[in-house]
């Protein structure tokens, strides 16, 4: 059976995701129109998802009650999932580059998510 608690928590922080990378996305090209090289607008959006991904993995690691890397291996690939999509959508091909991007954002995220989970478990730790 579905629960409904972990689907709005899992929806709002994808929501979420989605809205930061599509308005980073936005920005950035207002910033390639402006006449700002490409190189430093793919930095930015590198950090951006670097900074991202590991934001909502550190969340959703904290907030979770099973290991830190089964939650960052489900968030992590609903949100390779969605960006793969997108950049799918708006450039109609995946190049090899991108793959590992993707691969290594996924990384990122399970990494996070560990993180998040055993600093929850050292702040409960801490208090007893």
């Amino acid at each position: 059976m579905i629960n409904i608690k972990i689907v709005l928590k899992y929806g709002k922080l994808i929501g979420i995701f989605i809205l930061l990378e599509l308005l980073i996305s936005f920005l950035m090209g207002l910033l390639n129109l402006i006449g700002v090289k490409s190189f430093i607008t793919s930095f930015i959006i590198l950090i951006f998802n670097v900074i991202l991904y590991s934001i909502c993995g550190f969340i959703v690691g904290k907030h979770t009650d099973k290991k830190g890397i089964v939650a960052g291996l489900i968030v992590g690939l609903i949100l390779i999932i969605i960006s793969v999509l997108l950049t799918l959508i708006i450039y109609n091909s995946l190049g090899f580059k991108s793959i590992f991007y993707y691969l290594a954002l996924f990384i990122i995220t399970i990494v996070a998510s560990t993180i998040g989970k055993n600093k929850k478990e050292g702040s409960t730790s801490e208090t007893k």
